[in-house]
């Protein structure tokens, strides 16, 4: 019977240990020391010009303004294998698509303000145009603008252009992409 505790002790004890192991927890670190961290290797997507330190858009990338220009983003962790990039801007208020740039080079670091990047070409957006159409909601109200980068696998085909609807390629972007990043910008109206 002795042996039989002595037995059961031991994969208690066994069992308690591998669970431990498995935990996940590893040793704590000393008092006062700098836990360490993992650099975050998902798809990222930040402001870059047009938009102020709120995140908001600045006026010269709205209708506010006749230049009206694209914002500048900035990429990072771009996943491997990625064969193209594309970037959306939908506002979320109105549900309306106010640009999509497709065949952006995979290995860009992100947009410059008002410049197509090399090799891209604009869609259809819902204003009618192959162009971007800054935030423009009405008068005295804020909107919100989600800006999605898309990490494709395979190139954008060439039947998604200027004539294509532009619901149909945001859906498309979606559909293809193996990773994406987004952020929301507001901008208001006065």
């Amino acid at each position: 019977m002795r042996g039989h505790r002595v037995q059961a002790f031991m994969v208690t004890a066994t069992a308690l240990l591998v669970c431990a192991a498995c935990s996940g927890a590893g040793p704590k670190a000393a008092p006062g020391a700098q836990p360490s961290a993992t650099p975050s290797t998902a798809l990222t997507l930040s402001p870059g010009q047009g938009f102020d330190r709120s995140g908001a858009f600045i006026t010269q990338m709205t209708c506010d303004d006749p230049r009206d220009y694209s914002p500048g983003l900035d990429f990072a962790h771009v996943p491997a294998g990625t064969a193209e990039l594309a970037v959306s801007m939908v506002d979320l208020d109105v549900h309306k698509i106010h640009w999509l740039q497709l065949g952006i080079p995979a290995d860009s670091r992100g947009l410059t303000a008002h410049h197509l990047a090399p090799g891209a070409r604009e869609a259809l957006n819902d204003f009618g145009e192959a162009a971007y159409d800054g935030p423009c909601p009405p008068s005295g109200t804020t909107h919100h603008y989600q800006l999605t980068l898309y990490a494709l696998r395979q190139p954008t085909p060439a039947s998604l252009n200027a004539r294509t609807p532009p619901a149909q390629t945001l859906r498309e972007l979606q559909r293809r992409a193996s990773a994406t990043a987004t952020l929301v910008a507001p901008y208001t109206r006065h």
